[in-house]
């Protein structure tokens, strides 16, 4: 007697179970964003994805439709270095300076901050 397959359902069930462990390897959040050694060689947290709660200290360019290049100075220890983030338009943000934030940010090419969240703190 020979017993039916059922691929498609094995399929599903791989699927799943990647889902689950893409779940578990997903960024982590709340890791602090290492301001030290992004000053000292960006590149190598390109890709990287960190928390960072910042004062904004000026904005230093704005593009309609595009968004805003930020001056902040981290909170905290580091509360002496100045640091450039980018914050698209697309977060609707109502920033001014003064304000704080706690900010999901991104290393992207050439060590860009790329900011993918932000709440006010």
């Amino acid at each position: 007697m020979r017993l039916p397959r059922f691929p498609f359902l094995s399929f599903q069930i791989c699927l799943a179970a990647l889902a689950l462990l893409a779940a578990g390897c997903a960024r982590q959040t709340n890791e602090p964003f290492p301001v030290t050694a992004y000053l000292n060689t960006p590149e190598n947290l390109q890709g990287n994805h960190y928390t960072l709660q910042a004062e904004i200290d000026a904005q230093l360019l704005w593009k309609e439709g595009t968004g805003r290049l930020l001056a902040v100075r981290p909170l905290g220890p580091d509360s002496g270095s100045r640091l450039s983030v980018f914050i698209a338009d697309s977060l609707k943000a109502n920033l001014m300076v003064a304000q704080r934030y706690q900010l999901e940010l991104t290393v992207r090419n050439g060590g860009l901050l790329y900011v993918t969240a932000l709440r006010k703190l």
